[in-house]
Formats: C-alpha cells, sequence, structure tokens
C-alpha cells in the first residue's frame, strides 16, 4: 500500500446533542440504536452515491456505538473521491459528519421510532427507535454541529483514547 493511504475517523451523530431543524429541533436517544441494523453502511460524501468512500460490507468502512454516538472510519479509496476528500479534511473545509437511516415502523407502516414534545415553544423530535443506518458521511454542511471527522494514519490504533483526542481536536 502506497503512502497515500490514509482513514477518515469521526462520529456521524452524538447521543443527547440537540440540533436545529428549522421548524423543530431534534436529538438522538442514547437507546435509538439499540436494534438498529448496521451492516450495510455506506460512508459517502455529501451524502452523494456517486461520492462513495468506502461501504462496511465490503470491508472498507467500520461503524460502532459507543457512549458517545455512531463513530465510522473508511479507508479512503485510492481515487478521485477519496482524494477530495483527504484534501478536504486536511485543509479543514470538511470538519462534521452527518448520518442517513430510517426509523422503526408497525406492522401498520406507522413509524414508531421516534416521539415529538413541546420545548421552549418549539416541536422537539427525540429519535428512540432507528431501523437501519444507509449511510455515516463526512459532509460540508450537518444537521447537528456538534459532530466530527478528522484523518488519521492507517496505523494508528483506534480506541478510546484517540476517540477523545478527535472531540478535543474539533472543539
Amino acid at each position: 500500500e502506497g503512502s497515500q493511504t490514509s482513514t477518515l475517523r469521526g462520529y456521524a451523530l452524538r447521543f443527547g446533542s440537540t440540533y436545529d431543524m428549522g421548524w423543530f429541533t431534534e436529538e438522538v436517544s442514547s437507546t435509538a440504536l439499540q436494534n438498529a441494523n448496521l451492516q450495510d453502511v455506506r460512508v459517502l460524501l455529501n451524502h452523494d452515491p456517486n461520492n462513495i468512500l468506502g461501504r462496511t460490507s465490503a470491508n472498507t468502512a467500520r461503524v460502532g456505538v459507543d457512549n458517545v454516538g455512531m463513530w465510522y472510519e473508511v479507508d479512503l479509496p485510492d481515487s478521485p473521491n477519496g482524494q477530495n476528500a483527504r484534501v478536504a479534511v486536511q485543509r479543514g473545509d470538511i470538519t462534521q459528519s452527518s448520518w442517513g437511516f430510517t426509523l422503526r415502523r408497525d406492522d401498520t407502516g406507522r413509524r414508531t421510532g421516534d416521539k415529538w414534545e413541546m420545548r421552549d415553544g418549539k416541536e422537539h423530535r427525540i429519535l428512540t427507535d432507528v431501523d437501519v443506518v444507509f449511510d455515516a458521511s463526512p459532509v460540508v454542511f450537518p444537521a447537528n454541529p456538534d459532530t466530527t471527522i478528522a484523518k488519521r494514519s492507517r496505523d494508528m490504533a483506534f480506541d478510546v483514547v484517540e476517540k477523545e483526542e478527535i472531540r478535543e481536536a474539533e472543539t
């Protein structure tokens, strides 16, 4: 493997972090991913399927859930997509992440994976039961600004210490 091989790592979502979606605010419950299908998550640049960076089913990306949220890491491809993502993150043009998902539904098709309440005079949605996570993406415009992406060399171990360093680097 060439010296250009690199891995991006970040948090696509953080539990309990409230973010503004326009006419409502939203947060992800710490238990929302307990029953989620994470078997085939794609890592896409800006959620664009034309800019695929990796995929868990191809063993070119990994996702996991810890007490902070859902993290992901992707081995960048030796391609224009990989180069574009690598440069954008290195330069600081892309510093955050996002995710694509579907919520659990009951047998009648009614959505059961969220609950709504009023907070400070505004509708607030809590995601409580995610069915499928289908993408985790470094993005320019995240829904939740409290997300991260960072470039690390492939040979660094991804452990709690490094996750703390990523969080500190992004705050």
